[in-house]
């Protein structure tokens, strides 16, 4: 089962689904606080937003996406009522997440009992929900967590070791965004060191900088891989990628998608948003080059319900 905005699902109705995007990023870090927390929307603020994501949620529909994975962890906005109120109002699946919710600063503040005080932060998101809107209890698909550029920080690896252990507790996976392949081995370490199970861990951005070697490694491990900056003007460079993964024999754990802000595209340009370009410029590269269509649906739609399948229902 997968756990969206308007409830669980069968993995067999995910569908077509874009496993990394943002409906709209929050920088103001009191605000998104606030949504977390206390539960507070700027409701007044909601529709007119709603207004620019909607267009570019339809433009997308039309593709044969059903499903939409929101990539924003609560410290970066996400706004679960009005994402229920998009999933409602366009008719496509939206999984939430919970994952890093602080300043990371708490950490030199708190270091004691990190780890088990924010695994069970996660934990208590996932059992009692990030909120209940209209009788639905709002549960997270996924732990997402952000790690900064250069050596693997202690507050890192803490998040780390916290989802990992939230991870085990609740069933749902980890979508973990890495940018520089170097740092895949430290978090490898700390991977190993708390016996994790990388069925549930995913590498986002492992096409940032694209490298085999380490790709290969994460392969080994049995790391999910997200090919998910797939842009305008990037298709020969994620081809590339695919192409090198698929020759592994792995393609059956990629997870695609575009990386994009719909709230900032559509309020852009809502006629010319690029927003849909893994349809428009990405699978007709492919096929023109040797991976087919239909190759890329089907992992686009086995690959996410596989990942985000929860197997461990023991939460009424």
């Amino acid at each position: 089962m997968i756990y969206t905005v308007r409830g669980l699902i069968h993995k067999e109705e995910l569908g077509i689904t874009l496993g990394h995007e943002h409906f709209k990023w929050e920088s103001d870090e009191f605000l998104a606080n606030s949504m977390y927390f206390d539960k507070k929307y700027q409701l007044e603020n909601m529709e007119s937003d709603m207004n620019y994501i909607i267009p570019v949620m339809l433009d997308i529909k039309e593709r044969g996406v059903k499903s939409i994975v929101e990539a924003s962890p609560p410290l970066g906005g996400q706004n679960v009522r009005m994402l229920k109120a998009l999933s409602e109002q366009t008719d496509l699946h939206i999984i939430a997440c919970t994952g890093w919710n602080m300043t990371k600063q708490l950490y030199d503040v708190f270091p004691g009992h990190f780890e088990e005080q924010l695994a069970s932060r996660w934990i208590k998101d996932f059992k009692e929900g990030l909120d209940t809107i209209d009788g639905i209890i709002i549960r997270p698909g996924h732990i997402k967590l952000l790690l900064d550029k250069g050596r693997l920080s202690g507050v890192d690896k803490a998040m780390l070791i916290a989802a990992v252990r939230a991870s085990k507790e609740t069933g749902i996976p980890v979508h973990c965004h890495i940018i520089e392949a170097e740092m895949v081995h430290e978090v490898i370490q700390v991977l190993d060191g708390v016996n994790a199970d990388y069925n549930k861990f995913l590498w986002a951005h492992a096409d940032h900088e694209a490298n085999r070697e380490t790709v290969e490694l994460a392969a080994k491990k049995g790391m999910w891989i997200g090919i998910d900056t797939i842009r305008k003007g990037k298709s020969a460079w994620e081809f590339e990628l695919l192409n090198y993964i698929i020759s592994l024999n792995y393609s059956h754990k990629v997870l695609l998608s575009q990386d994009y802000d719909f709230y900032s595209e559509g309020k852009e340009s809502m006629d010319n948003h690029p927003c849909t370009t893994i349809f428009d410029e990405f699978i007709p590269y492919c096929s023109a080059n040797g991976i087919s269509r239909q190759e890329i649906i089907r992992m686009m739609t086995e690959n996410p319900a596989n990942f985000y399948d929860v197997d461990k229902n023991d939460v009424d």
